[in-house]
């Protein structure tokens, strides 16, 4: 977290769900809340939780709550994956997208989730990047709307406990397709086309390798029937899928580490007849294994029927895996 003084926030000027351009106005409230997440991490998801967790507690307390979307995936904005995102986390006001990333740029985001901290004056009272304070955050709000004379409305601050990972290491996300500069595969892809990749000899930590015809677009690339992925997971980590389908999708999923003790199947995992497989149809995280064993696993995902579109795959620490925050969403209305 950074600390600031007497540091002007950055203008924010963004695209609403509706296509029209909606600049943040501090002035309008006490405190503001704007945090910046990208729609295929697990841990930016994790934080849009959070952040409407705390939303209820104090939005009728001059507390205003900002979202800035990073779709650096294109396909992001305006989609109906990015339709089905916000329906999924429940948020659908005061949403801005930044499809260029310029809201970012303009305000040195590097990290995603970013957390910024503004009072009604637009001036900065923290910032977090990647590990954010839940504690520390809420602390703010409290401290300002007191100082304002609503001391007695305050809600008392929760109990230990009550905040999911108050602070934690930020996740590895490796995306597909063109839209990062982090390529994790051979660099003769060639754009939009059927690309068959052979089984690397190597083997590295945190290192995704497709198998197999696959289609590589800007945005994500595509399995087809009979192609395989190959994902390495080192000891104390966890991995998700952002992936989806425009039909059901099965997937086979074989390990180099069998036994239960070592390797715990995410919630996403079904297991039949001693095979464990993976159906995708909705676009969206896809919790896959923790790796609690003392050496690296390597994983792979046949695909069997369909297709798959995989957007990002994510490791996290294995501390954190598979204990997401769960509070009621408001309906869409």
């Amino acid at each position: 977290m950074k600390r600031l003084e007497e540091t002007r926030a950055p203008r924010i000027s963004g695209i609403n769900v509706l296509g029209e351009t909606v600049e943040v106005d501090y002035s309008m409230y006490l405190m503001n809340i704007l945090l910046f997440f990208e729609p295929v991490s697990k841990h930016s998801i994790d934080s849009v939780e959070q952040v409407r967790l705390i939303s209820t507690r104090y939005e009728k307390l001059s507390t205003g709550f900002w979202y800035v979307m990073e779709p650096r995936l294109s396909c992001m904005l305006h989609s109906e994956a990015a339709k089905k995102a916000l329906d999924r986390m429940g948020i659908f006001d005061n949403i801005l997208f930044d499809p260029n990333n310029m809201i970012a740029l303009q305000s040195g985001v590097q990290t995603v989730p970013t957390v910024f901290v503004v009072d009604s004056n637009g001036f900065l009272n923290s910032r977090y990047e990647g590990e954010i304070s839940w504690v520390e955050i809420e602390r703010n709000i409290q401290g300002r709307v007191a100082q304002s004379g609503y001391r007695e409305e305050l809600p008392p601050m929760p109990k230990p406990g009550y905040y999911s990972r108050a602070l934690r290491s930020a996740s590895v996300m490796r995306q597909m397709g063109y839209a990062s500069g982090d390529y994790v595969f051979s660099s003769a892809i060639v754009p939009e086309s059927d690309q068959q990749f052979s089984l690397p000899n190597f083997y590295l930590l945190n290192t995704i390798y497709p198998f197999g015809a696959w289609y590589v677009s800007r945005d994500f690339i595509e399995g087809k029937s009979g192609s395989t992925l190959y994902i390495s997971c080192a000891k104390d980590e966890s991995v998700y899928l952002f992936a989806g389908s425009e039909g059901r999708t099965l997937i086979r999923l074989h390990t180099s580490i069998e036994s239960t003790q070592h390797v715990s199947l995410g919630k996403d995992v079904k297991s039949e007849n001693g095979a464990h497989q993976l159906e995708v149809d909705d676009y969206q995280p896809y919790e896959l294994i923790s790796n609690t064993g003392d050496s690296d696993v390597l994983v792979s995902l046949q695909v069997m029927s369909g297709s798959l579109q995989l957007f990002a795959v994510e490791f996290c620490p294995q501390a954190e895996v598979f204990s997401g925050v769960n509070a009621s969403r408001p309906a869409r209305p």
